[in-house]
């Protein structure tokens, strides 16, 4: 069906369905023929299924809440290295893409060169070692087995207000800490509050199907913003540990600074974003939330 709490189901089969069909679509992106693709698309559908044992975490109870945050986040883990270096080619494109008529015809290959061999070795790597046709089926068959029957029994949706009112007002909280402290920790920090958030919006669509969506497609706006930054910042600290064999000191130098001056952009846009974003106060939210609840779902 779709990443979306469903009217005509219970709440318990609603859960159950979302968190199966994530990791249908898990399992299905193991067999796309670009295995850079397939490790994308697995992120986003543990990402999602994270948001969604957040959003009904009270519910759930804290033992199977970790059981469940633990095990995808892990899966995650394993999968950052690779989708790490997609990544870096990815933020190399982008800032070819805003600065390349600004800089020397080359200045970006060698870079892009560099990072496609280290991807290409890292990823023969990981097939000698089963890791894709043996290990992760493996692990989301255990999925399979094991997370698709979450222990939901309340039928009244309100469960969920003080999970997302959490989410919320974490990523209110974190908005702050970002601009008082701009180091690249508080704005990663910030940027998962915002995509869980984001997440738990589409979750909630069917509350109120046009504005719910419209509203996610915001907070996806803001989550991108802190994502290109994150990346930025990712990538910095690579080229900084001298894991990138720069040609020369110009090179490194230019590059550090087109990041800063990147980066400096995307977090102004991020802060208007955010501010629109998290213009409530987190008791207002819930209330808000709460009463779209009471008169379209319960």
């Amino acid at each position: 069906m779709s990443y979306k709490l469903e009217k005509q189901e219970t709440l318990e089969d609603n859960v159950n369905r979302i968190a199966s069909e994530e990791i249908e679509l898990c399992i299905s992106s193991l067999k796309n023929s670009n295995i850079h693709e397939g490790i994308h698309e697995i992120r986003k559908s543990l990402k999602k299924i994270r948001a969604l044992a957040r959003l009904f975490r009270d519910e759930l109870g804290e033992k199977k809440y970790k059981k469940i945050n633990i095990f995808f986040r892990d899966v995650g883990h394993e999968l950052a290295p690779l989708r790490d270096l997609t990544a870096h080619m990815e933020t190399i494109e982008m800032i070819k893409a805003r600065y390349g008529n600004h800089i020397y015809v080359n200045f970006f290959n060698s870079i892009l060169q560099e990072l496609e061999k280290e991807r290409e070795e890292l990823e023969e790597n990981l097939k000698e070692k089963n890791f894709f046709s043996e290990y992760l089926v493996e692990q989301f068959e255990t999925a399979r087995e094991n997370f698709t029957e979450w222990p939901v029994k309340s039928a009244d949706l309100t469960i969920v207000l003080p999970s997302i009112k959490r989410t919320y007002e974490r990523g209110r909280n974190a908005l702050e800490e970002a601009y008082a402290d701009p180091n690249a920790n508080n704005f990663h920090e910030w940027r998962k509050r915002a995509k869980y958030l984001w997440h738990q919006i589409q979750l909630l669509e069917n509350l109120w199907p046009k504005f719910f969506t419209t509203w996610a497609d915001e907070v996806h706006i803001l989550a991108d913003l802190l994502g290109d930054d994150h990346d930025l910042m990712i990538l910095n600290e690579k080229i900084k540990a001298t894991e990138l064999h720069l040609n020369d000191e110009k090179q490194t130098e230019i590059l550090h600074a087109l990041i800063k001056e990147y980066s400096d952009h995307l977090r102004i846009e991020a802060e208007l974003q955010g501010g629109l974003v998290y213009a409530e106060k987190p008791k207002f939210f819930k209330k808000r939330t709460k009463q779209y609840i009471r008169i379209n779902w319960n």
